[in-house]
């Protein structure tokens, strides 16, 4: 069981660390997946705001923009919500790692660059 403790309170997780890291290097995963989808979305549609616009204003056609404009406002919407997960992640593992390094255990895992 791995516990952080946060400002007196203590929170305990039924998980271990790697499986921690593991959560957290799939979240990353998937941000560079959503960022590439939506890379193209840009490409091909320019700002997502803009291009929602566009439709509302009839400016484009309904078939086929409209399914188009829902996958990437979804896709936009995933990426927002990989990185608050990523945070959250980035927040329990430093709180691990610091009472790890507090306790004196020099053998913990740093926190995964991304």
């Amino acid at each position: 069981m791995t516990t952080v403790t946060k400002k007196g309170r203590v929170l305990e997780l039924d998980i271990a660390k790697e499986d921690i890291y593991s959560i957290h290097k799939t979240i990353t995963s998937e941000i560079a997946f959503y960022e590439e989808v939506l890379a193209k979305f840009r490409m091909k549609y320019g700002d997502l705001a803009e291009f929602e616009a566009k439709l509302a204003n009839a400016e484009l056609p309904e078939h086929p923009y409209w399914e188009e404009s829902i996958e990437y406002r979804n896709a936009y919407e995933e990426l927002e919500n990989l990185k608050k997960m990523k945070g959250v992640f980035e927040w329990i593992l430093k709180s691990l790692t610091h009472r790890e390094h507090s306790s004196g255990n020099a053998n913990s895992q740093s926190l995964p660059r991304t």
